[in-house]
């Protein structure tokens, strides 16, 4: 499976390396450029939403004429937006080359989890979900540190120079592949904006945001929550037991979906899992902490392939707009779970309770589950 759909996964690497490098790299970026690191920041925001809105919009528009003109449209201006950053010598060209590199992603991600998925035997199809999701987790616990370890000896600018390359070599697997790729169906608005209302779809949407939420949005403020505990000199390395965490869930669930739990029942059991981890990191000692980062880690990447494969199999002819929804409010999630942290820090509450308050998006996220069970199956549009 890893030989087709190696494309995908290295392109979906790219982007988790991306997505989750920039922070480290906001220091150096700064002094470069000769403004505050809270000016360079806003470019890890803007990416977030040009993602969350290209991901429901343009990606199914992208892929219109051929699902191959679609991706390769999506890895062309994620590459573009790069080559931006790397020439940027202000921080309003760094500003919009985040936004074009953004929007490049928000549309090849879905596509790449939709084709891969239409690839495989039905009964492979959480194992292609999770295959494209573990390129994401890949590009968080082995990319990053990488990432910044070029950074350090060469500079930053030669670590987006790393993601460049990789967009590159996954375009070039996308051309060269040399069977058909799957047709994308795609849907005009009214029919995309219906699948919102459809019970099922909204419920599951719903999760994802929670969740990410709970997740990602506590993720952004790790730092500060070790350090506040007299952690600093182990925060690296709980950062890199949540992408190994990571990495695994999101390639392991797949396999469990396909052949020992049904989506319905693996998602209340991760989320628990997740609210446990919460409690270790927040308040256990060091090795709990440790057990707590990649536990959650590891059941909070888990989480989306379930999502993912409830969407398709409740409706799969509106399976590319409901995966690109799925995959804007995942991003949408962690934005404003990390907004709602730092108006909690601003606010003088003690960062050791940020685990508390990303324990209540984890209960709502669970709550709305429990509560999308009884929706009838069959109300798909």
């Amino acid at each position: 499976m890893i030989r087709i759909l190696w494309p995908f996964t290295l392109g979906a690497f790219a982007l988790g390396l991306d997505a989750y490098v920039l922070a480290g790299l906001l220091p150096a970026m700064a002094h470069d450029l000769h403004v505050p690191q809270a000016s360079v920041g806003l470019g890890i925001a803007i990416f977030t939403a040009a993602y969350a809105v290209s991901a429901p919009t343009l990606s199914p528009l992208a892929a219109r004429r051929s699902t191959r003109l679609g991706l390769l449209a999506g890895l062309s201006l994620f590459t573009l937006g790069n080559i931006l950053t790397i020439m940027s010598s202000s921080l309003q060209v760094l500003l919009f080359s985040r936004a074009i590199a953004g929007l490049g992603a928000g549309i090849f991600s879905p596509l790449a989890s939709s084709t891969a998925a239409n690839m495989v035997e039905a009964s492979q199809k959480g194992r292609a979900l999770s295959t494209v999701l573990g390129g994401l987790g890949s590009g968080s616990a082995f990319g990053v540190p990488v990432g910044l370890a070029i950074e350090k000896c060469f500079g930053w600018r030669w670590t987006i120079a790393l993601l460049v390359l990789l967009g590159l070599i996954a375009a070039a697997g996308v051309v060269l592949y040399r069977a058909e790729l799957p047709k994308v169906r795609t849907i005009d608005w009214k029919a995309r904006l219906s699948a919102l209302r459809t019970p099922f779809t909204l419920a599951t949407l719903s999760v994802t945001f929670f969740t990410s939420f709970s997740a990602l949005g506590l993720y952004t403020y790790i730092a500060e929550v070790m350090m506040s505990r007299g952690m600093n000199d182990r925060v690296g390395t709980l950062i890199w037991l949540w992408g190994v965490g990571g990495m695994i869930g999101s390639l392991c669930i797949g396999k469990v979906i396909d052949h020992h739990l049904p989506p319905s029942r693996v998602t209340p059991m991760l989320l628990c899992t997740i609210v446990i981890s919460y409690l270790l990191v927040g308040y256990a000692g060091i090795a709990g902490a440790a057990v707590g980062c990649f536990i959650w880690g590891l059941a909070g990447w888990a989480t989306i392939a379930p999502q993912q494969h409830a969407l398709m199999n409740h409706d799969p002819s509106n399976a590319v707009a409901a995966l690109a929804w799925n995959s804007s409010i995942n991003y949408l999630g962690g934005a404003i779970g990390a907004v709602v942290g730092s108006v909690l820090l601003s606010a003088y509450l003690a960062p050791t309770s940020l685990p508390l308050f990303a324990m209540v998006g984890a209960a709502v996220a669970i709550g709305i589950h429990s509560a999308k069970l009884r929706i009838p199956v069959g109300t798909a549009p």
